[in-house]
């Protein structure tokens, strides 16, 4: 291939006189630009510490992601409590109920002690032990244990511990 030279009648047209390049200045640290040349003092809107300019202010609609959890979702123990209370058909003694989740999972465990299995036996037992504690540190008992019953439950609760938690004692 060989270079293609250019005509005189092929010339690139000139920008218009008008349309000239001018040299920007450089703007060094003692030729600041002023407030005008800047146009930040428009309306009366002061542009301070807390107060920056509007173009630089989020906008309404903005969808950047923010810090947080979002407005209006619940927190995880607002969700776990409302999954508790939820409502679930249940066959009693022939008779068709709706009861809450929490109160179904509290007969299942009620029922699956009562077949003897130690683990759940240990567990109702756990679970009635505290909330027994809490309920005496509110109000007093009206039915108290007799020495005799407190000692029964103690060797009952002990022998259903595992093995490992025995050899502590």
């Amino acid at each position: 291939m060989t270079k293609r030279k250019r005509s005189t009648s092929e010339r690139v047209p000139s920008m218009p006189s008008s349309k000239k390049r001018v040299k920007e200045k450089s703007t060094t640290l003692n030729s600041l630009p002023s407030e005008k040349e800047l146009d930040v003092s428009k309306g009366d809107y002061a542009v301070g510490k807390g107060k920056p300019p509007k173009h630089t202010q989020f906008k309404k609609g903005d969808d950047r992601h923010r810090p947080g959890r979002p407005k209006g979702s619940k927190n995880m123990v607002t969700m776990v409590l409302e999954a508790a209370r939820d409502q679930v058909p249940v066959t009693i003694d022939g008779k068709r109920r709706k009861i809450s989740k929490a109160q179904a999972a509290a007969i299942n465990l009620a029922n699956a002690a009562a077949t003897g299995n130690p683990k759940f036996v240990l567990q109702f037992i756990d679970l009635i032990a505290g909330i027994e504690a809490s309920a005496e540190a509110a109000r007093p008992s009206e039915y108290p244990f007799s020495e005799v019953d407190k000692k029964v439950i103690h060797e009952l609760y002990k022998r259903l511990r595992p093995y490992d938690e025995q050899m502590d004692e």
